[in-house]
């Protein structure tokens, strides 16, 4: 119960910082550099069956206002059996000095594929970009101003959901995307504790990257992996919202657990691996060490369902385990209507049916409790371990930007 309220006062404090800065809007600091001086980018995406949203990401990235000639694209192709290769290969010849196409001969997850593109990269700053990303025309131009501050080692632009309005799930997952990068990315941001990559929209210096190895092929979750050791060797990362991307949300449960249950095992994994940073006790490693753990708490808290309920059916009068796991129940509860009600009234105008969805983030979190018990299952008895790509469909329908709820 301590740990657990330990977590949920923790975690409460980064979101109220997070949602109390959200209207002081965080913008690229001015920059008045010279073409010639800009940096360049190596902008990576990764493909493996992805022939629905590939050439859309391709056309956007091509399409975004920098300097062509400062822009390389490598695309790897993970053996598609599918069209992939052949579209990625009819945008290359419109673009034949921008794009280049490699092909893996042996396919084991996205961290070899960025690393094999790694070889190939010339620009100053390295850029990850997933099949379904939307970057937006400006980005790099934000992304270039911020590296003006050289101490900057790596950035983590914010992420947003292109297929939004397209079921109740992928509404739900992107209020939870939403309350990721808007309420704690940002608290993280504002307290200058650990900022986590994320695997899309993320940059770092190609410098930097090298010399730390690339990414852990052996990981699930590459990009918190690579942060973590960033942190470590005390590195600088920047969350900065005003660099955004959109990309695409899974729409079904099975696309959610799949990748869900790669991210928390992932997580698990990288703070077991990396329990040596409270070795040098800063704000920072401290708190990469509880945002790693928590896929742990979702385990804990699952436990604590369960057993509420088993001794709620088989004692019929009050018991101290009876109260204890229903006091961690109503933190629970509690926490994620608090939660709930922070993301409708940070929006304005307010609208009350916004809360309607409250009920709705509730289920959610009870779905994602027992992905991440799966997911612990799996770590426990050391199951195969695949890194799991996100399927993909191509369907985008993104927000009426005139709608300001997060539940609109």
């Amino acid at each position: 119960m301590s740990v657990l309220l330990f977590w949920t006062v923790y975690n409460g404090s980064i979101i109220y910082v997070g949602i109390k800065n959200k209207r002081k809007v965080k913008t690229a600091p001015d920059s008045s550099c010279a073409v010639e001086e800009l940096p360049t980018f190596s902008i990576i995406v990764p493909t493996k069956n992805e022939e629905s949203v590939i050439q859309r990401c391709l056309i956007g990235i091509l399409s975004i206002d920098y300097p062509k000639d400062k822009l390389q694209v490598i695309v790897v192709d993970g053996n598609s059996v599918d069209n992939t290769y052949s579209v990625c290969d009819k945008v290359r010849q419109q673009y034949p000095d921008s794009i280049r196409i490699i092909r893996e001969q042996i396919t084991t997850g996205k961290p070899a594929a960025l690393n094999l593109a790694l070889t190939y990269a010339t620009g100053d700053i390295v850029c990850v970009f997933d099949a379904d990303s939307l970057p937006e025309k400006n980005v790099l131009s934000k992304v270039a101003s911020y590296f003006n501050d050289k101490q900057l080692t790596a950035l983590q632009g914010m992420t947003t959901s292109i297929n939004e309005k397209s079921n109740i799930l992928t509404r739900v997952i992107s209020s939870e995307e939403k309350a990721w990068f808007q309420m704690l990315m940002s608290g993280r941001e504002k307290m200058r504790l650990f900022v986590p990559l994320t695997g899309s929209c993320q940059f770092i210096r190609r410098t930097a990257l090298t010399e730390m190895g690339g990414w852990d092929e052996n990981s699930l979750t590459e990009d918190v992996e690579l942060a973590v050791r960033l942190v470590e060797k005390n590195h600088h990362i920047k969350y900065a919202p005003d660099v955004c991307s959109g990309q695409e949300t899974p729409s079904t449960l099975r696309s959610l657990a799949k990748q869900r249950v790669r991210w928390y095992r992932g997580y698990m994994e990288t703070a077991l691996k990396y329990g040596r940073l409270l070795d040098s006790i800063n704000k920072r490693t401290v708190d990469a060490e509880i945002s790693l753990a928590g896929p742990f708490m979702m385990v804990v808290s699952l436990l604590s369902y369960i057993n509420w309920a088993l001794v709620a059916v088989f004692f019929s009068q009050s018991t101290p385990i009876l109260n204890f796991t229903g006091l961690v129940i109503a933190l629970t509860a509690v926490s994620l209507v608090t939660i709930g009600i922070g993301l409708t009234a940070s929006e304005k105008p307010i609208k009350l049916k916004n809360i309607l969805w409250i009920p709705f983030v509730y289920i959610y979190w009870l779905v994602q409790m027992f992905i991440a018990g799966w997911a612990f299952l799996k770590l426990v008895f050391r199951s195969k371990r695949d890194w799991t790509k996100t399927a993909k469909t191509g369907v985008a329908a993104p927000r009426d930007p005139s709608k300001k709820g997060f539940f609109s």
